[in-house]
């Protein structure tokens, strides 16, 4: 009877011993699985942040040079807002320019 009692023990022992090891197992797979899942996430938004960024750049270096072309533009425009601004002063004053 003593034996019947320790070989039941030892069944039951060895059951939940393999029901750990296979728990263990599937967290372990599980956690790896969820690691991997996210190593890849982030491997996708670092692409879409890199292409977001070589679009940027595209973008800033097109409003440079719209922005080189708008400083002439402005330049020329006080130029000549000068120029009639003299020419106003003269005529006011009744100059012949």
């Amino acid at each position: 009877m003593e034996l019947d009692k320790l070989s039941g023990a030892a069944e039951i022992a060895g059951g939940i011993a393999l029901f750990l090891m296979l728990v263990f197992r599937q967290v372990k797979t599980g956690a790896r699985d969820a690691w991997r899942e996210e190593a890849e996430a982030q491997t996708a938004r670092s692409a879409r942040l890199a292409d977001d960024v070589a679009t940027l750049v595209v973008e800033v270096k097109a409003l440079r040079l719209e922005n080189a072309g708008l400083r002439a533009e402005v330049g020329e425009l006080r130029s000549e807002n000068r120029e009639l601004r003299t020419h106003i002063d003269a005529l006011l004053k009744g100059d012949d320019a």
